[in-house]
């Protein structure tokens, strides 16, 4: 009797999920400075392009940082975008984190998700994955604000 009580003391533990050493929250506002596309030919208005975004982090406690996307989307016009890509923030103490992302988009609208793929300074040796949503303009002066909750594990 002991072992099954033990057991499903053990199952309930373990089921519950790890928290987060620390939650990051920011809003990075960046701007289109790189664009290449390549027509796909299969449908009209469907392209691949490739992308470039620097930009500024905003965070809750006021201070900034910078922010660097390089991605790929796979677009078909009228229905919307796949994106993908890696990103960087920059904090001021000389700190970073480096995620790569995944999501879609459909202008105005981006979301999807970011998994940490490491960091220096405090964030050295840093895991975790979040979330980002947000808005954007299209065209040639496109600027995007993106929303962004990491849940982060040191």
């Amino acid at each position: 009797m002991s072992r099954i009580i033990l057991a499903c003391v053990l199952a309930g533990i373990l089921g519950v999920p790890a928290k987060a050493d620390e939650t990051v929250k920011w809003r990075h506002v960046h701007h289109l400075t790189g664009f290449q596309t390549q027509q796909v030919g299969d449908a009209d208005g469907h392209t691949l392009n490739l992308f470039r975004l620097p930009g500024i982090a905003f965070f809750p406690d006021g201070s900034i940082g910078t922010t660097l996307v390089i991605g790929t989307s796979d677009v078909t016009s009228g229905v919307g975008a796949t994106i993908n890509g890696y990103y960087t923030v920059n904090f001021a103490d000389g700190s970073a984190l480096w995620f790569k992302y995944t999501g879609t988009t459909k202008p105005p609208t981006a979301k999807g998700t970011a998994i940490v793929i490491g960091g220096k300074g405090r964030y050295a040796g840093a895991k975790g994955e979040g979330t980002f949503e947000g808005a954007s303009t299209s065209g040639p002066d496109a600027f995007q604000y993106i929303d962004n909750v990491i849940n982060i594990k040191k």
